[in-house]
């Protein structure tokens, strides 16, 4: 190959080589927008789901460890009606100057299912957690907290009311306290076991759901309907005021 060729393949090629160096730039700048568009938008779905997967385990911690505070509470006042049990089988002239003490130590357990209903009736809502184990133990709980109702609650009830004289002295040493307090204690014992077993899997403190609980409360308690009870209730006191001045008004014409 001549000389005149090689210059003229060299300027050829010399000449070609910005344009394929803009290419590449062109091509490594719209694989990296690509890049970016997808990942942040790959970033962004991953965070949704991290925030709906966390607010439903907080949901369900908050809804499950208030209902072992009312089962605690259960449970307190079956000790109580046990201790007083005891005061009247000692003394039962107590039973006289108060018949009908015992109606204050009925335990009793009163609560919503929205949360567990949610829970139960929707497999999305396992899969968002995503976690079997955790679903399964929320699920004891709910089954436990059944179980309270019907075998301690209702069933001490149905023996309340069933002996008619529960205000007499017979009827009152007969009331199977014992028996009651040690299943209450026993089902409860099992539901603190599962909620700390579910706030460890979940990584879940003491401080993170009292924050929670908290922040439920704040937020109940500044509720739109509540502004509205409330404003309807100073309206109820305005024209309460002012149906009184008229009436004053009209005895001194």
């Amino acid at each position: 190959m001549s000389s005149e060729e090689n210059d003229k393949k060299s300027f050829s090629t010399g000449k070609c080589l910005p344009y394929v160096k803009q290419f590449l730039l062109s091509l490594l700048a719209t694989t990296i927008s690509i890049i970016l568009t997808f990942g942040t938008t790959t970033w962004r779905e991953h965070q949704k789901k991290d925030n709906a997967r966390h607010e439903m385990v907080m949901m369900l911690l908050y809804d499950i460890s208030n209902s072992i505070k009312l089962v605690q509470e259960s449970d307190s006042t079956l000790r109580a009606g046990y201790e007083q049990q005891l005061k009247i089988a000692e003394n039962p002239e107590l039973l006289t100057a108060n018949p009908f003490i015992f109606t204050k130590f009925c335990p009793s357990l009163e609560y919503a299912e929205t949360v567990e209903n949610i829970f139960s009736s929707n497999i999305e809502t396992i899969n968002v957690i995503g976690n079997v184990l955790f679903a399964e133990n929320i699920s004891d709980i709910y089954l436990m907290r059944k179980k309270y109702r019907k075998e301690v609650v209702d069933s001490f009830m149905e023996e309340f009311k069933n002996n008619k004289g529960y205000s007499g002295y017979e009827q009152i040493i007969e009331l199977n306290y014992p028996t009651y307090i040690y299943l209450s204690g026993s089902i409860l014992c099992q539901m603190k076991e599962k909620l700390d077993e579910c706030k460890h899997m979940m990584d879940v403190s003491d401080d993170e759901l009292e924050s929670y609980r908290q922040n439920r409360i704040s937020l109940s308690n500044s509720s739109k309907t509540d502004s509205i009870d409330n404003a309807l209730l100073q309206e109820m006191m305005l024209n309460i005021d002012k149906f009184n001045e008229a009436k004053e008004k009209a005895k001194t014409q």
